[in-house]
């Protein structure tokens, strides 16, 4: 549980101010990487494999990671030769399904949830541009969440999304998959675009809405190194309020499967509070529903590219409480993705 506001939370004249991510309009002036799926194709065969991956298996993460100095932030890569396109994915609107209805007319409420704020703001996508492309579906058998490439091997997700597919110590339960750029059934880029999970690592299995809501996992094949991947940043709360970060995920809402993008930009973040493993629940007015849960919160740096700050972990619904979206973050996210990338990737 949260412990309250924590006690970075202070003097804020007695540090040099944290360097901003871009604005939405400067980051769309930039424009994204594109290629097309016979051009990532190619780059499989530019570079291959070098051996089969070893599965690591379920790993609970202790908290001697975070003993060393914090890490403040990892650079995006991405490949060299793709070209640039200016502006963001393009939106195919928000087609909602048609919600089922009872003999008498009254609607059937589904399981899911959905939180919006203020009016829609989330927009369907369908591109091979990175790094929409980057971000994919995450499959358990059980359900499906959203995960997005943050090393060669290694995505990130919420812990909840892949609770019941490792035991610490034992291997990966069931069968669980990653598509990248999943769309109706199938990655933009092509069939062959699905990888194995082979390994899990997380701070803990079972995880409500926490800042430590997160996890990393392990794919039999090196995705990164042909699509390119995000890098990550500890939150700082220099940041309080700046409508500069974006979101994607794979809401159950907004299409007929759940297999369907969206994406929102200029989401701020409000509030943060400290968690355990040095982590943060980092509180936004985010449009989410169930299926997005995983999916990244990331900005963009002059210098360091794209680079993720949270994960979704889900809704903040406590009674009588100001209702949020929530990412989990903070330093515990950073030392999580670095260790991915140490071991995996």
């Amino acid at each position: 549980m949260a412990t309250g506001r924590s006690d970075h939370d202070h003097d804020r004249t007695t540090r040099e101010r944290a360097e901003e991510p871009l604005t939405v309009d400067q980051e769309l002036e930039l424009g994204d990487r594109q290629g097309e799926p016979d051009w990532f194709d190619l780059n499989r065969l530019r570079s291959p494999a070098e051996r089969e991956a070893e599965p690591s298996g379920s790993v609970g993460l202790g908290e001697e990671l975070l003993r060393d100095e914090m890490v403040h932030s990892v650079d995006e890569w991405t490949p060299e030769n793709s070209r640039t396109i200016i502006g963001g994915p393009r939106s195919l609107g928000v087609h909602r399904p048609r919600m089922l209805r009872r003999f008498n007319g009254s609607p059937v409420e589904p399981a899911n949830f959905t939180q919006i704020y203020d009016g829609e703001s989330r927009q369907v996508y369908s591109t091979t541009a990175a790094p929409w492309v980057r971000i994919g579906q995450l499959d358990t058998g059980r359900g499906k969440g959203s995960a997005t490439l943050i090393g060669e091997s290694t995505i990130l997700t919420a812990s909840h999304v892949v609770a019941n597919s490792w035991s610490p110590g034992g291997p990966v339960i069931g069968n669980v998959t990653f598509t990248p750029g999943m769309f109706d059934g199938t990655s933009v880029l092509g069939g062959s675009w699905t990888a194995n999970v082979i390994g899990i690592a997380a701070w803990e299995q079972f995880v409500g809405q926490d800042g430590y809501d997160m996890a990393i996992c392990q794919l039999d094949q090196p995705f990164g190194r042909w699509l390119g991947y995000f890098g990550y940043r500890t939150y700082d709360d220099d940041w309080e309020d700046l409508h500069v970060w974006n979101h994607a995920g794979y809401p159950y809402d907004l299409s007929a499967t759940g297999q369907r993008p969206c994406f929102e930009l200029g989401i701020s973040v409000h509030d943060d509070d400290s968690d355990s493993y040095d982590t943060l629940e980092l509180e936004t007015r985010a449009d989410i529903a169930s299926g997005q849960s995983g999916g990244p919160l990331w900005g963009r740096w002059t210098n360091g590219g794209r680079q993720v700050i949270g994960t979704l972990s889900g809704r903040e619904d406590n009674f009588a409480e100001e209702k949020n979206s929530l990412f989990a973050g903070g330093n515990g996210l950073s030392r999580l993705c670095r260790w991915g990338r140490d071991n995996w990737g």
